[in-house]
Order: structure tokens, then C-alpha cells, then sequence
């Protein structure tokens, strides 16, 4: 038996606000079996420890198909504002596609994939990457996880960032200082330099600047 039975019961009546009288009724089991199980009593009948087990398997189960529902009925894309004091919001026409930069009440936004990955950090959305010119770090077709920064002139030299100039076009590339104070340098990781030089931009040519969290694998 797994005598973590009694957390396993403490979770899933925080998660489901299911009250205990209720679970009793279900499993045919005393609701005061089911407090000492939950306050860390282990469980000494084999057939009562299965009739809950079977019933948490069951109701896990009904939550976690629930929430995936509930996911599927969002919006797939958000509006995510250049500024980061600014909500993103659900995209609910789904007109723009991510990458894609939009304006709405002056403000320019740029569409991303919505995600929900916890354990990535301050993920905002997700674009997918064209051209050759990150090859092999991201290839064309991939899609990279990004965030909006503080304050998009601090950078951090040699990192990965996503870059949308005043053409609002969005370009991923590992940034460093550029030729004069007020400029930077986008360098490729495609190792046929000549084909995708560095780009050099002035401040004043950039409208935005997102930090990459991650690459995504499979989206």
C-alpha cells in the first residue's frame, strides 16, 4: 500500500473543494477513517485503502481533463503590449497571427501563442522563428519562448533576444554592443556570415526588445 494515501486525500480535497461527507458517501467508507487517513494514520485494510485509491484515480482524473477543457476554451493568442506595466489580453477575433504586430488605442502589441508552462518562469508567449539565419540553435519553423523586460536597453551581451524594429519586423538574434553607444549588433548564429552579416541598429530603430526564455521543442 502507499501510505501517502492521506496527502494524496488532503490534495485532492483542496483541489476539488469536494467535502468529506461526500467522499464517505462515495466509497462506502467512514468519513472519521478518512480524517485519521488524512491526518497521517496509515491505512490497516487492504479493501477499504483500495475503494479510495480506486476513487481518487477516478476524480484526478475528471480535474485533470476539467482544466484541460477549460484551457482549450481560451483564446490560442494574446496581445501582448510593448510595455511591460501593460496586461496582455486574449486576441478573440484571432485575425493576427503570432509575430505579428498590431496596434490597438496607439499602443503596439505584438500576437503571441498563449502558453501555460509554470515551471519555465515569466514566459509571455511564444513566436515561431523564420529563416535560416539562427541555424542550428533555431531553426526555421521552431518556436522560442519569450518575455517582455523592464527596461528593453539594459541588455545583457552575447544573449539570445527577439528584436522588433521600427519596420515592426521581429528578429532573433544573440545581441551585443553595437559600433557607437547608441546602437547594438545583432549577430547571427548561422556560421555562413557572409550570408547573414550582423546587423547593426540605432536605438532609435528599435521598438522593442523580448528576452528568449526557451525554445520550444513541441508546441
Amino acid at each position: 500500500m502507499n501510505y501517502q494515501i492521506g496527502e494524496r486525500l488532503r490534495a485532492f480535497r483542496q483541489r476539488s473543494n469536494i467535502k468529506m461527507p461526500a467522499i464517505a458517501a462515495a466509497t462506502g467508507l467512514a468519513k472519521e477513517t478518512l480524517y485519521k487517513w488524512e491526518k497521517g494514520t496509515r491505512p490497516s485494510n487492504l479493501n477499504d485503502y483500495f475503494k479510495l485509491k480506486v476513487y481518487l484515480d477516478k476524480m484526478e482524473l475528471q480535474l485533470e481533463t476539467d482544466r484541460l477543457d477549460l484551457e482549450d476554451q481560451k483564446p490560442a493568442t494574446l496581445r501582448l503590449p510593448f510595455t511591460r506595466n501593460k496586461l496582455a489580453v486574449p486576441q478573440t477575433d484571432g485575425k493576427a497571427a503570432a509575430g505579428t504586430v498590431t496596434v490597438y488605442d496607439n499602443e503596439p502589441e505584438l500576437i503571441v501563442d498563449r502558453i501555460t508552462a509554470p515551471f519555465l518562469g515569466a514566459v509571455e508567449g511564444v513566436v515561431e522563428v523564420t529563416g535560416e539565419s539562427m541555424e542550428p540553435t533555431f531553426s526555421n519553423g521552431s518556436r522560442i519562448a519569450i518575455a517582455r523586460l523592464h527596461d528593453h536597453r539594459r541588455l545583457y551581451w552575447g544573449l539570445y533576444y527577439y528584436v522588433i524594429d521600427t519596420n515592426w519586423q521581429g528578429i532573433v538574434r544573440r545581441v551585443y554592443q553595437g559600433d557607437t553607444d547608441d546602437s547594438i549588433k545583432l549577430v547571427a548564429d548561422n556560421p555562413n556570415q557572409a550570408r547573414f552579416p550582423p546587423i547593426q541598429l540605432q536605438w532609435e530603430q528599435v521598438e522593442a526588445v523580448f528576452k528568449i526564455m526557451a525554445r520550444i521543442l513541441r508546441f
